[in-house]
């Protein structure tokens, strides 16, 4: 269990002592701040102008940036809902976290505003058609309420039966029944999948938990594509999420980083093969590669970077502190770097996740307690 532990805890550690430098894209910049040990580094706005965007001025050192918080969301909505993924979950929790009085306070990146856009008009249209369902009894708006609140905590069949009996409280029950139904039916009407069409890295950074979860089940793939498709319903961003998925699978499976490597490439399309291996026949020193590549959120680029630095780390901190250098859209590369290099070096020793960074985290105990409860 503990390689998947460190698929999970590797991604979020990999992401907090990133984040100080996130969107800085002057690498020779980000070497004179920082030359020994870049992680966990308290940024100043001083440090961001004319090279970068200063995106957490809010956030303290050991926070997340919006990617590992997309990683948390996932791992709550899995252990909340006893380790099952469902996409209506998954998507209620991240809109719970990402939209209007949720917890997450910071910056918002667009794929994010526009899945969330895309959730909120949905609900709108469904609620409009419930709107119109006719009824006669007294409690039309009480019982509309009470649906739309049971709804927030139930799917399909279990939702239909809690209804059901909500309405045979009622005094005029068979028409309440029959219209607590029709309400069901109109707010649950399949809508597609409410992601942005948006190709960067948000697209992959759900993907440790819900693969630590599923690495070993016939489900895995149709999972990772759903999650996927929850926020970034592009082509190539699930094309480039098999690819994420199946690295994190080899790797979970005991596989060395170059087998995993090899074998995760060929489950993206052809294009995406020709283009992750030409990065990976590169000569360059990874600095100049993801230079070369993109340094921007673009999930192919982050790809890239990801692939040529864990094959050539011999540490889990030489490949953290070599993605921070590699600036640019660092933290949006992290999680999946984190995951896959948690799994290959473990935690603690003298290679894997350095247990002094685990205890930097804000929220290293709820990290630690939701791992438990997923994976227990």
């Amino acid at each position: 269990m503990e390689n998947r532990q460190a698929c999970i805890l590797g991604a979020l550690v990999a992401d907090a002592a990133t984040m100080g430098f996130h969107w800085l894209y002057n690498q020779e910049k980000i070497q004179s701040l920082a030359s020994v040990s870049p992680e966990f580094y308290t940024p100043t706005e001083e440090d961001y102008k004319g090279v970068g965007y200063f995106a957490h001025p809010n956030k303290t050192v050991g926070d997340f940036s919006h990617y590992g918080e997309q990683s948390m969301v996932m791992l709550t909505a899995l252990g909340n809902n006893n380790g099952i993924f469902d996409k209506q979950v998954y998507q209620d929790a991240f809109r719970d976290h990402f939209g209007y009085g949720g917890g997450h306070v910071g910056y918002i990146d667009r794929p994010t505003r526009q899945t969330l856009d895309n959730i909120y008009r949905g609900e709108s249209d469904r609620l409009h058609e419930a709107n119109k369902i006719p009824f006669n009894g007294d409690n039309r708006k009480g019982l509309l309420t009470k649906v739309l609140a049971a709804a927030k905590l139930y799917q399909g069949e279990i939702l239909r039966r809690n209804v059901a009996a909500m309405a045979d409280r009622e005094p005029n029950t068979e028409e309440s029944k029959q219209y607590v139904l029709t309400i069901v039916d109109a707010i649950s009407a399949e809508n597609g999948y409410s992601g942005a069409d948006d190709d960067q890295l948000p697209a992959i950074s759900k993907l440790p938990a819900l693969v630590a979860r599923y690495f070993d089940s016939e489900q895995l793939h149709a999972h990772s594509e759903s999650s996927i498709k929850v926020t970034n319903n592009n082509a190539r961003a699930i094309d480039f999420g098999k690819v994420a998925t199946n690295l994190l699978k080899n790797l979970l499976e005991g596989n060395s980083v170059n087998h995993a490597i090899e074998n995760a490439v060929t489950y993206g399309s052809d294009k995406t093969q020709t283009y992750l291996n030409k990065g990976l026949s590169s000569e360059n020193d990874l600095l100049s590669l993801t230079k070369a590549f993109g340094m921007n959120c673009d999930v192919g680029s982050g790809m890239v970077s990801v692939l040529y630095n864990l094959r050539a780390s011999k540490s889990f901190v030489d490949a953290i502190r070599a993605n921070i250098y590699a600036g640019g859209d660092n933290c949006g590369r992290s999680t999946l770097l984190g995951a896959a290099a948690g799994i290959h070096f473990g935690i603690g020793g003298e290679n894997g996740i350095p247990k002094d960074w685990i205890e930097k985290l804000s929220q290293s105990e709820k990290v630690l307690e939701q791992i438990d409860q997923l994976l227990k």
